[in-house]
């Protein structure tokens, strides 16, 4: 009796034990997502919720006074859509399973508790127990480093994902940068060509009462005909874009279109385009090619891949299986040691070896291919600022030029020395060029935003920008990734 008791008391104490390491576990908890739901979260977005401000305010670092903005400037757009683009939510997401995937590396593996079978002899001898009741404990241990070279694989993917999330917040300054451009080309092209079609109405007016009067010809009144239709056509199209343009910037935003209604804007910020020979060319690329979240991200990848071949060469060494038992058998107290090991005899881990050495070939030839990417679009980028700012010096000595010549047309007019057709025409000729200098003005800032693109850093000094996009996705500690790695070797 005595010796049954105590067996019941060996297994229920390892009963306990598991039960004490099951209440360490994590626990469900539903998460459900609904598309009608997320539809109507999105149908409530805004430009001017609390949450908004209080996101802005704390990328910026000052505070939104008066909120919301009166006109808002391309840094606090780009600021909003960090706030609500559905990208970044992905790509820290991504971050976040990379993270997780980082602790798993560095988990170690468990013991193993094994129960063996209890046995009852029932032809004990007189005076001893008929029960035997076994425990055994399997312990691996790592060997060559393995759980080292895992855990800093992961934590190189960790922070490779991390620069995913910055590279994602460039992506979304050039969206939301390309409809903001392109609004402000609409709608300076309608305050354009509404003056223009006034004055070709007023042309069309004046040369129909000389045509009545047999003073000019048919030809000449279809052709001011014709120009007031193209004048009114080029006003429609540029009403259209600006439309166009506005719900492009809503997508951009990650917000809905009714979001943007009456909004006003400050495009002051497209007047100061920088010379080109102030561009630090060389520094610029210099950063493109080195400094990228792009390029250190392809970096931490292939530094990634090293430790992955690391771990693959560890793993033609056997890990160890450690088994100490305990057993109660008969009355009697026994201990025992067992260890058990693989036997590389049929393979030494070679094909895993060589896919990691190709995969690490590959990553490398991607790096290589990225910069020579980067390269070829910044020389291009740079050559397309070059023409486009020649091209927008170019249209300002014509406007001027035209500005000088109505000046005098004007000072004619008023003197009695030329005629009122003269004058239109001339004032004509003057709106084209401003037309011409608007869309070379366009141009150049379409180039230098694809320059921008691919140096991935704001060209101009000064801009929150840059600060708010790195506080999108914050380096961790080193010395605890330092910490973490020191652990696990």
């Amino acid at each position: 009796m005595r010796h049954s008791t105590h067996a019941r008391r060996l297994a229920s104490a390892s009963i306990v034990v598991v039960l004490m390491v099951l209440t360490g576990c994590a626990t469900y908890h539903p998460r459900p997502l609904s598309a009608p739901a997320n539809a109507t979260q999105f149908s409530h977005r805004s430009l001017d919720n609390a949450d908004l401000r209080a996101f802005m305010q704390a990328q910026l670092g000052h505070a939104m006074s008066p909120w919301p903005p009166k006109a808002w400037t391309l840094d606090q757009l780009t600021v909003a859509a960090l706030h609500y683009h559905p990208k970044l939510a992905l790509a820290r997401a991504q971050w976040a399973s990379a993270r997780a995937k980082a602790i798993t590396a560095g988990a170690y593996p468990n013991p193993t508790l094994n129960l063996n079978p209890v046995q009852y002899a029932t032809n004990a001898a007189a005076g001893l127990s008929p029960w035997t009741v076994g425990l055994a404990v399997d312990m691996p241990i790592l060997t060559a480093g393995k759980r080292s070279h895992r855990v800093a694989e992961a934590l190189d993917q960790a922070e490779a994902a991390r620069l995913n999330v910055v590279q994602t917040a460039w992506q979304i300054r050039a969206n939301v940068r390309q409809p903001w451009i392109k609004l402000y080309a609409a709608r300076r092209r309608v305050q354009l060509l509404d003056t223009q079609v006034q004055d070709a109405a007023a042309l069309l007016a004046a040369l129909e009462q000389r045509f009545k009067a047999g003073q000019t010809s048919q030809y000449q009144v279809v052709q001011a005909r014709l120009q007031r239709s193209n004048a009114q056509l080029s006003r429609a199209d540029a009403r259209a874009a600006e439309n166009q343009a506005r719900a492009s910037l809503a997508g951009a935003l990650g917000v809905p279109l009714d979001a943007l209604r009456g909004l006003h804007y400050d495009f002051n910020a497209l007047r100061k385009l920088p010379a080109f020979q102030k561009i630090p060319r060389a520094r610029f690329k210099t950063y493109a090619l080195t400094r990228r979240p792009d390029i250190r991200a392809a970096l931490m990848r292939y530094t990634a891949s090293e430790q992955a071949v690391r771990l693959e060469i560890a793993r033609q060494y056997p890990n160890l299986n450690i088994g100490p038992g305990y057993t109660w058998d008969q009355g009697a107290h026994k201990w025992s040691i067992g260890l058990s090991l693989d036997l590389p005899v049929f393979n030494q881990n070679q094909g895993p070896i060589a896919e990691a050495r190709a995969q690490r070939q590959q990553r490398a030839a991607r790096f290589r291919v990225l910069q020579a990417r980067i390269t070829t679009d910044f020389n291009r980028a740079l050559a397309a600022y070059q023409a486009s700012a020649h091209k927008l010096q170019l249209a300002q000595h014509l406007l001027k030029s035209s500005q000088s010549r109505l000046g005098s047309a004007r000072a004619s007019y008023r003197a009695g020395e030329t005629n009122r057709l003269d004058l239109l025409r001339i004032q004509l000729e003057t709106q084209t060029d401003r037309l011409a200098l608007l869309k070379a003005r366009v141009q150049a800032e379409k180039a230098l935003g694809a320059l921008a693109d691919t140096v991935e850093y704001p060209l101009a000094r000064g801009t929150p920008t840059a600060r708010a996009i790195q506080n999108v996705a914050p380096p961790q500690n080193s010395s605890h990734a330092r910490s973490s790695k020191a652990s696990a070797s």
